[in-house]
């Protein structure tokens, strides 16, 4: 046993190098399409709390069509779709562009809740002090909004993270790609799918961590 374990930690230690560089296209991919699906996300919920009737139909059909389709389409149609049609992106675009559209439709419900979740009176608590619609939203409505919308966002995060491993069918030389490879090198699989599943753990709880303390902090000013 002793020395099946060796034998094991010595391949993943020849392989770790190799499995850190694909680490790093992983946290560039997850990285940009949660930069884009915040954005994005923000937008639309934003058009859901409009006012106008327009903005919340746009929204709201882009929700609920985007939810309706997997991920793994999504991706396709960015890499292969878009190309058929001129504008050819590459492989980390195409993730960028399909992670980053799938989870703004998700995050735009979150956001939408959260601020809707702030209770009434602090809208009219705003509106006494004399705050106009968007400085009131700024410094009374957002901050109580973002202790709500932490928590489910985080786990979106986790999403992301895990849906990223998607690009190797586009040819993305990320974190599971590698490990694909050095499973046809090796001819252990297991072996190096477990490594594989054991950065993308560390990977999740470390940020994961990171975030927490954050909303740790912020709930600490709020007092």
């Amino acid at each position: 046993m002793t020395v099946q374990l060796a034998s094991i930690l010595g391949l993943w230690g020849s392989y770790l190098p190799s499995f850190m560089r694909g680490l790093v296209i992983t946290m560039e991919i997850t990285g940009l399409g949660l930069a884009v699906a915040v954005v994005l996300g923000a937008i639309l919920a934003g058009f859901k709390l409009s006012k106008f009737k327009a903005l919340r139909v746009i929204a709201t059909v882009y929700v609920d069509i985007i939810r309706s389709i997997p991920v793994l389409v999504l991706l396709f149609l960015a890499y292969y779709g878009l190309g058929q049609l001129g504008l050819t992106l590459s492989g980390i675009a195409s993730a960028t562009a399909a992670l980053g559209a799938f989870y703004a439709a998700l995050l735009c419900e979150i956001f939408r809740g959260g601020v809707q979740g702030v209770e009434r009176g602090q809208r009219e608590a705003a509106d006494a002090l004399g705050l106009g619609r968007v400085s009131g939203f700024v410094r009374v409505i957002l901050p109580q909004a973002v202790l709500r919308i932490l928590p489910p966002s985080t786990n979106q995060l986790s999403n992301i993270i895990k849906d990223s491993s998607l690009v190797v069918t586009i040819g993305v030389a990320d974190l599971m790609a590698r490990s694909y490879e050095a499973s046809a090198t090796t001819f252990e699989p297991m072996d190096m799918f477990v490594l594989a599943g054991l950065i993308y753990m560390a990977l999740y709880l470390v940020i994961a961590r990171a975030i927490g303390r954050w909303e740790l902090n912020v709930q600490r000013r709020r007092g």
